[in-house]
């Protein structure tokens, strides 16, 4: 195969291609051998000259695959002739060296070609995508071996997680709703163009957030008397305490510092920025992006002396769950293979544990085949396209675990066959599969009367290296509050500019959170955690792929003996536990 792509343009084999290609390749070797030979009776002849000698080029053809010359002649006789047919090729070889005068020495047979992935399971290259390069990588260390089915984190009530099953204890029927709509419609109906928003439209999406989200702040903040309140502009000079909105921006590229963050006020016509001084502020929580109303003095008109920031608006609880029979999750992260090989060995280990512990719920956030992944965007050349590669790696997944599962896939914009903006659109499949539903990222979904909302994008990541904080608290109720004030998956602006494609059109129709969701499912970098924040579970699995061993989230809910008992912590079990 790789000969006729290198050599016939792709050609189907034929008697004729192969006698060309048996051709090609033992008269390469010949030619090489006997140069070697007359290299060394120069050397010989002429020991006192001073002679430099180029390393000597690789005359195989096939070398740019992995194939090396000693393996060329032993993959003729793998799976096909007698030994006393392969013992007659050798033999004919030798003897035409030997009209050249050169010493051949046999070789030992060579029985593969490629080097592989030394698996753990039989079917360790189950995931593994077709390609016409190596994909072996580094073998994974004891340590992270041993450390499987280990349990690091655990949450919730301790009489339900000392009896938890973790798995289904009947088949449960399904039913999802997607939440994430515009006018009734979901990203992807229909499917909707990115990418296609101007500045002026920018600016409207701008205006827009900074009036519904102040109005919520002055809510919080002014109580009855926000709608006679009036904020001061940015830039009005002031030496008594006085209170302005605005969004918080950095003066140059990178992550806010002290001497770095603006207040950008209101005037769209004036766009007018004011500095900040925290050297008076008690504690700090501010990111790019962020509407704030800020209190403190502004003497000379240009500085703003900060006394508090005010984030926070008045949030609503999330509603009770409407559940009517225990329901057992699995929540994964990719990547699903480590980052020097695509042998998929995590997701396998993953398998092994769905087909003895299979939940009623299995939520997988790509990336899946990472486009940043070393081999696929240097190296490795794929005999596949990323789209059947993928509807492999479902189709395994379902035949492995069976349909009793509800799986949820949610995009990723790393992802190789996603488009690689955000919100990210679902990737259709051809094959249909009953149990298994792709989402876009994010989403915000209704599961049989429990709101989960999900994304595959790391925004914990992204905010935690951009922010500004002291004295602030715990820094993953930190985040997720700056979502639930902001009421966006994805507040952070400018976004990530080396991680993410924004499409601020898109982004305010179908990135919002309007509700706070009962699980909130965040895979990030950061270390993984469990907590409960305004009502909401938040949950960072932990990726699956990782140097030192992968996690993976699995909790079950029970139905709450109150109907409207809303402390999630009552009626739930938590644990993440190494793959």
């Amino acid at each position: 195969m790789a000969f006729s792509i290198s050599n016939l343009n792709g050609a189907e084999p034929s008697v004729e291609n192969l006698t060309e290609f048996e051709r090609k390749v033992f008269q390469a070797k010949r030619d090489k051998e006997l140069a070697q030979a007359n290299r060394k009776r120069v050397s010989y002849a002429t020991p006192s000259t001073n002679t430099i000698y180029a390393p000597p080029v690789d005359s195989n053809p096939l070398a740019i695959y992995g194939v090396k010359d000693s393996a060329v002649i032993d993959d003729y006789d793998v799976g096909g002739g007698d030994a006393n047919s392969a013992s007659q090729d050798l033999n004919d070889d030798e003897q035409m060296l030997g009209s050249y005068n050169v010493c051949h020495t046999p070789k030992p047979k060579a029985r593969n070609a490629l080097a592989r992935t030394p698996a753990r399971h039989g079917d360790a290259l189950l995931f593994s995508p077709a390609s016409y390069s190596p994909i072996a990588g580094t073998p994974r260390s004891h340590s992270a071996i041993a450390g499987s089915g280990k349990i690091v984190y655990t949450f919730g009530n301790p009489t339900l997680i000392g009896t938890a099953k973790w798995a289904s204890t009947q088949q449960a029927k399904i039913q999802i709703k997607q939440l994430l709509r515009h006018n009734g419609a979901t990203l992807d109906e229909p499917k909707s163009n990115y990418m296609y928003d101007c500045l002026r439209e920018k600016c409207d999406i701008a205006a827009d957030r900074i009036f519904h989200i102040g109005k919520e702040l002055c809510k919080k903040v002014f109580g009855a008397n926000a709608d006679n309140y009036e904020l001061s502009q940015v830039d009005n000079h002031s030496q008594e305490i006085t209170k302005t909105i605005g969004t918080i921006c950095c003066d140059h590229e990178g992550p806010l510092d002290p001497s770095s963050t603006m207040l950008a006020g209101t005037d769209e016509a004036r766009c007018l920025t004011v500095r900040l001084n925290f050297s008076k502020a008690k504690s700090v929580a501010v990111f790019p992006g962020q509407i704030a109303i800020v209190s403190g003095k502004n003497p000379k008109g240009d500085t703003f002396i900060v006394d508090e920031v005010l984030a926070e608006r008045q949030l609503s609880p999330p509603t009770a769950p409407k559940l009517t029979d225990p329901l057992s999750f699995v929540i994964v992260a990719g990547p699903y293979t480590h980052d020097d090989d695509l042998a998929y060995e995590p997701l396998q280990d993953l398998i092994a544990y769905l087909k003895e512990h299979k939940p009623d719920v299995l939520v997988l956030t790509g990336p899946f085949l990472d486009a940043e992944h070393r081999l696929i965007s240097e190296n490795v050349t794929l005999a596949e396209s990323f789209e059947s590669f993928f509807e492999k790696m479902i189709t395994s997944i379902v035949d492995a675990i069976g349909n009793s599962t509800t799986i949820l896939i949610v995009t990723s914009h790393k992802d190789a066959n996603a488009d690689p903006v955000y919100p990210t659109m679902s990737v259709p499949l051809r094959k249909s599969f009953p149990n298994v539903h792709v989402l876009p990222d994010p989403s915000m979904i209704d599961l049989n009367g429990i709101v989960v909302g999900m994304t595959s994008t790391d925004i914990m990541q992204h905010i935690i290296a951009n922010e500004l904080a002291f004295n602030a608290g715990d820094k993953v109720k930190r985040v997720v509050n700056h979502l639930f004030n902001q009421g966006s998956f994805y507040p952070l602006h400018p976004p990530a500019c080396d991680e993410i494609s924004f499409d601020s059109f898109l982004a305010a129709r179908y990135a919002k959170i309007e509700q706070i969701p009962n699980i909130l499912l965040l895979p990030s970098d950061q270390k993984c955690f469990i907590r409960v924040v305004n009502g909401c579970l938040a949950i960072n699995p932990g990726r699956l792929a990782d140097s030192n061993g992968g996690t993976f989230a699995r909790f079950v809910i029970t139905p709450p003996a109150n109907k409207e008992e809303t402390n999630i912590c009552n009626f739930v079990a938590c644990q993440i536990r190494k793959v």
